[in-house]
């Protein structure tokens, strides 16, 4: 490898210091080694316009027309017409460099810089000692060291309102006649909130102050004009405090665009006259002034040489300044007035809309032309050498220094190329000028797409001199010093700043760029610019020239056998011959253009290529889902369509692509695609796909299209679970609201292990049946009915949620247990609904459970307190076997019965005691175990430790025992009465036997009670 890896020769400084975009600031030297002949035509002028003749003339034809044409007059002015940066001054400046001095020729010259009145007066009243003269430069000094900007923007608005006024209706035409006078637009510039307005920062005004009180600093054009953004029109702009009259021309010109135009027109018409009068130059003043000169000038038999570098320095001036100019120098035979030649830069838009007077006076003293360089190169005109020659001697320049220059003094320009120890490799591969100036580190692909990247986006191919220069050539070669050594050109800056113009320059084909990231994915971004501006956008990865390659750190790649087509083996026996490869219809050639325009040059992917490509990406996501897995059983596109998943109109928030049309990015879209080659590509694929044109379909793309759709399954999947309200939230509140009916079935209470809860929660309840009626309170058992109406229908969502269906039918028999189980827990850990939102599948079968449910499990529980508390009171804990005393009661009313002791309660307590026959009287401990449990507040019992208690099946004979019980105690008091007055009248052992037996019970009872009493 030779010496050329990152190698520089030039500085910044240097390329700073000689590299200048105005053509005044550099000295002699520089100037003339940089300066390359410019494109010039001439046009002639029809009105405000002008029209090209065809005729392309050097710069030596315009210094010599300028000095010896030949006026009726004696007088010349020359305009020098272009838009901002086409060259207007340098030719100015060249034309200054290039006349020869002579006594008789006094020079003027009106650097575009030096902006401030009192520099143009003094250029113009240069040289010229006279009282009057002397006056005038005071005058000037005092008025421009008495303001400040800002106040002298003040007084600038009041005084063009002074004029406006003053403005007679007779003196315009038309509609104008409305927007002059007292009552006219001179209102609104006495207005404070529209005067605010017009000296905002960027208004002409106060841009015009700054200017006219100090020269400028950038190499910004001055404004020259007001425009409508100048005029404060806006909606917010009415005041509530604005005079009536204001209001009125100011709602005129809100609502007719036409008055606006012709109020600017009368801005600019009375602007010299307010500066005039401000400046102390009115009532013709300096065309007076002018004149002397002129005067001076011609006794001295001198001719004047006014060279202005911009047409804007004269404004305020101007009317004036033209008279004096192109005001005929004979008067009765006799040279009043010396002769004068006037070269003058005019901004083609100033051109256009020069006040009328100013037009004809200009085209009259021209002889009718001017010369134009807004030269515009075309597909048939590239100016590719001309841009070489132009930017190779800046480049020259730059190497060289400006010391260095400006020693090798006139006529002489050292080639910095010329002793270069890597001058052979440099020029092979960047090249060189025709003056012998290397390129490096340009090329003249690269050097034209930098110039087509920076002109108007209007006029793509036109070529602005101070545009590349400035915004091109200085910013790459500062950036390119250091980026150049590091091995990181063409750098990011390079990149960001420009970029090849779409229908100018071919952009780098999408298909090498993807296949630079394959090969070489450590230097792809700099090896694509690098292709596409200095190797011309080739149609496939080639390397690039072996300096370049060099200079900027790229490595040469294996790409010698990329490209080669595979060939068919010939096959000795083939009957049917191969098909003929598919030929792509028009239409898809054109949407694959505007795929490969939106992948290599940055532009919009349209609506319909975007709607194609979201269409098949969006559609590709439900098929790819098998639906095997829960939360969902298969839904058709029919399904995913209403769960927000679109397969046909295909929002941006589903598939978001980069830059496509109508579209702000959607970082948040379950599907996003960046631009990149890859990308790009891939898009090419699917609208193939989309055409049935599958032969350039390619295999990789078919691969990441499941890839993506597999990616986005999930999204899909959420999508409709959110649709359908199976998400795992509305699953767990599903399963929540099955856990309480299961409990208010009696299945299920909390605390139970999870295999009990996981069985009841998917048990559609066709056999619960609750033997424990009896004690169950009227709104317990209205609710729980209420729930078994629905439970059916929530258990079947449960299941078709979180199982597998089978068979024909696709009935559920198998429940997804590891995705399920941990649901229920999570439904188990509460048993309240209250704070749940519940889907609409849960709320019928859930309704029983929220509105009121704490009063209904509170009342039940109270129900099971009360039916324990008056079993208790007769039937105490030490009582024995509740099965015993039955027997016993019996014995005894069998005893009482043989005594004849009987009472009215006797067939009642048969009843009451065949009812309790089959009673578990052991229960009671149970129950009153569990209610042992719940303090009398309930205050600080959870809702798991009441559903608890009250939730179990209990005994179903609690009832019928307190019953049994009551009634028992009745006949009790009854019988032990009747058997002491038998007692009484006759004494027998059946008898006695009987009253001893109802009098231990009697006194168990009364003792139960009276502990019951003390523990209360």
């Amino acid at each position: 490898m030779s010496d050329f890896k990152g190698y520089v020769c030039w500085d910044v400084e240097n390329v700073i210091s000689t590299i200048q975009t105005e053509a005044v600031v550099a000295s002699p030297a520089v100037f003339l080694s940089t300066h390359t002949p410019l494109s010039i035509q001439r046009s002639r002028i029809t009105g405000r316009s002008f029209n090209s003749t065809g005729e392309s003339i050097t710069e030596e034809n315009v210094l010599d027309d300028f000095l010896n044409r030949r006026t009726n007059t004696r007088t010349l002015l020359l305009p020098v017409v272009g838009e901002s940066g086409s060259g207007k001054s340098h030719l100015v400046r060249w034309v200054r460099e290039n006349i020869e001095p002579s006594e008789d020729r006094k020079i003027i010259y009106l650097e575009k810089s030096k902006t401030s009145l009192r520099h143009v007066i003094d250029s113009l009243l240069d040289g010229v000692e006279d009282e009057e003269i002397e006056q005038i430069r005071k005058d000037i000094r005092h008025v421009t060291g008495t303001f400040t900007a800002a106040s002298l923007a003040r007084r600038l608005i009041t005084q063009l309102s002074v004029a406006l006024a003053d403005l007679g209706k007779e003196s315009v035409s038309g509609k104008k006649r409305q927007l002059v006078g007292p009552q006219g637009i001179s209102l609104l510039l006495q207005d404070p909130l529209m005067q605010a307005q017009m000296l905002e920062s960027g208004k002409f005004i106060p841009q015009f102050a700054q200017h006219f009180l100090s020269d400028r600093e950038s190499g910004e054009e001055r404004r020259p004009r007001f425009s409508l953004e100048d005029l404060p029109l806006s909606p917010d702009a009415i005041a509530g405090d604005m005079a009536a009259p204001t209001r009125q021309i100011f709602g005129v010109l809100m609502s007719r665009d036409e008055l606006q135009v012709l109020a600017v027109e009368l801005l600019n018409e009375q602007w010299d006259k307010a500066v005039q009068e401000l400046s102390a130059l009115g009532g013709g003043r300096l065309l007076g002034g002018m004149q002397k000169v002129r005067k001076i000038y011609a006794r001295q038999g001198k001719e004047i040489i006014l060279l202005v570098e911009d047409f804007a320095l004269i404004q305020g001036v101007q009317g004036d300044l033209l008279d004096a100019i192109t005001e005929t120098s004979e008067r009765e035979g006799h040279a009043v007035l010396a002769p004068m030649r006037t070269l003058m830069a005019i901004t083609s838009g100033y051109f256009h809309d020069l006040p009328e007077t100013a037009a004809s006076r200009i085209a009259t003293s021209t002889g009718g032309f001017v010369y134009n360089l807004d030269i515009v190169l075309g597909e048939g005109q590239t100016g590719t050498e001309d841009i070489a020659t132009f930017v190779a001697r800046y480049l020259n320049a730059a190497r060289v220094g400006r010391g260095a220059l400006e020693s090798a003094g006139s006529g002489s320009i050292p080639n910095k190329c010329d002793d270069c120890i890597v001058k052979s490799l440099c020029h092979d591969s960047f090249g060189v000028s025709a003056d012998g100036f290397g390129l490096y580190p340009f090329n003249r692909p690269s050097l034209t797409r930098v110039v087509h990247s920076l002109a108007p986006q209007e006029n793509p191919y036109a070529f602005v001199p101070r545009n590349v220069l400035g915004s091109g050539v200085i910013p790459i070669l500062a950036d390119a010093y250091s980026a150049i050594s590091k091995g990181e050109f063409p750098s990011a800056f390079f990149q960001e700043n420009y970029k090849s113009v779409r229908g100018v320059d071919q952009a780098l084909p999408n298909s090498v760029s993807e296949d630079i990231d394959t090969h070489d994915p450590l230097n792809a971004k700099r090896r694509r610019a690098a292709l596409e501006f200095w190797a011309d956008a080739p149609p496939q990865l080639v390397n690039l020239r072996q300096g370049i390659s060099e200079a900027f750190s790229l490595p040469a790649l294996a790409v010698d056998g990329l490209h080669e087509k595979q060939q068919v083996s010939p096959q000795k026996e083939q009957s049917t011959p191969l098909p003929p490869p598919q030929k792509e219809v028009p239409a898809l050639q054109r949407k694959l253009q505007v795929v490969e325009d939106w992948a290599a040059t940055g532009s919009r992917l349209t609506t319909d290529e975007a709607k194609i490509i979201r269409t098949i990406i969006s559609k590709s996501v439900p098929y790819r889902e098998d639906w095997l897995t829960p939360p969902v059983k298969p839904v058709n596109l029919t399904d995913t369509e209403k769960a927000g998943w679109y397969t046909k109109n295909v929002k941006s928030n589903q598939v978001s692509i980069e830059d496509a049309s109508s579209e702000a990015m959607s970082a948040g879209a379950p599907i996003v695609l960046k631009r990149n080659p890859a990308t790009g590509e891939f898009f090419k694929s699917l609208l193939r796909l989309s055409a049935d044109a599958v032969d350039g379909v390619r295999g990789k793309d078919i691969v990441r299209l499941a890839s993506i759709a597999d990616a986005a399954r999930p999204a899909m999947r959420e999508r409709v679970a959110q649709s359908l309200e199976r998400t795992e939230k509305d699953l767990i509140a599903g399963l929540r609201v099955s856990l309480l009916g299961a409990a208010l079935a009696g299945r299920v209470v909390p605390g139970m292990p999870i295999e009990t809860l996981y069985a009841a929660a998917f048990d559609v309840g066709n056999e619960w049946v609750r033997p424990d009626v009896s004690s169950r309170t009227e709104a317990w058992m209205e609710r729980l009915n209420v729930h078994m109406q629905h439970r059916s229908s929530l258990v079947e969502s449960l299941l078709s949620s979180l199982g597998i269906g089978q068979g024909s039918t696709g009935a559920v028999h198998v429940v997804d247990a590891t995705r399920a189980l941990p649901l229920v827990k999570e439904a188990a850990a509460h048993w309240d609904l209250s704070a749940v939102e519940l889907p609409q599948w849960v709320k019928s079968a859930g309704q029983p459970l929220r509105a009121g449910w704490q009063s209904v499990v509170r009342g039940q529980l109270q129900e099971l307190r009360t039916l324990f508390g008056e079993i208790r009171e007769r039937f105490p804990r030490a009582s024995g076997p509740g099965d015993r005393l039955v027997q016993q009661v019996s014995t005894a009313l069998q005893m009482a019965k043989a005594e004849g002791i009987t009472g009215p309660l006797e067939r009642e307590l048969d009843s009451r005691a065949a009812a309790v026959a089959e009673a578990d009287w052991t229960t009671l401990s149970v129950l009153e175990k569990d209610l042992s449990r719940v303090t009398d507040s309930l205050q600080d019992s959870s809702a798991e430790s009441l559903l608890a208690v009250v939730a179990p099946i209990r005994s179903p004979h609690l009832r019928e025992m307190r019953d049994y019980l009551t009634v028992v105690d009745s006949l009790l008091d009854t019988a032990l009465a009747a058997a002491r007055m038998q007692n009484q009248n006759a004494v027998s052992d059946a008898a006695e036997q009987l009253a001893g037996l109802l009098g231990e019970w009697k006194q168990a009872v009364d003792d139960a009670s009276t502990h019951a009493e003390a523990g209360k």
